[in-house]
């Protein structure tokens, strides 16, 4: 145990996966395995849900838990020893990919791009206009003097 503790994958971990893997460790007990779910999680441990399948994954990354479905939504939950051939590098660049914000898979068509609209055809600019109405103006006073 004071190993574990004193691995570089253990010292990867942020406070809320060392409490989780703490309510796993109290959980499994003597045994082989146990299974906890996110109630358990939230009202004997007070970890917050959303705290709780980040600290999973980041703990399933670097080896110190393994992961099963169990019956009915609960999770197994067993010790890994694969922490144990991990090294720091390994271990921050584990926990990197274990913290990665993924894209929500999306079903259906891809969204059709948009067609490109075709430039608005160039208005004669202000001072063209000024000199059209400047010759209106001095052909109508020459047409009426």
């Amino acid at each position: 145990m004071a190993d574990r503790e004193g691995s570089p994958a253990f010292a990867a971990l942020s406070r809320s996966a060392r409490r989780v893997f703490a309510a796993i460790e109290a959980a499994i007990g003597d045994g082989n395995s146990a299974s906890v779910s996110y109630v358990d999680f939230r009202l004997d441990h007070h970890i917050g849900r959303k705290a709780v399948s980040p600290s999973l994954k980041l703990l399933d990354h670097l080896g110190l838990i393994e992961i099963e479905p169990g019956p009915r939504l609960v999770n197994v939950f067993r010790f890994s020893n694969r922490w144990r051939t991990i090294d720091e590098v390994e271990a921050k660049r584990l926990a990197a990919v274990a913290r990665e914000v993924r894209a929500h898979c999306r079903f259906g068509k891809p969204p059709e791009p948009k067609p490109v609209k075709p430039p608005k055809p160039a208005r004669p600019m202000a001072v063209e206009r000024r000199w059209r109405v400047f010759n209106i103006i001095q052909t109508v006073r020459l047409t009426c003097t």
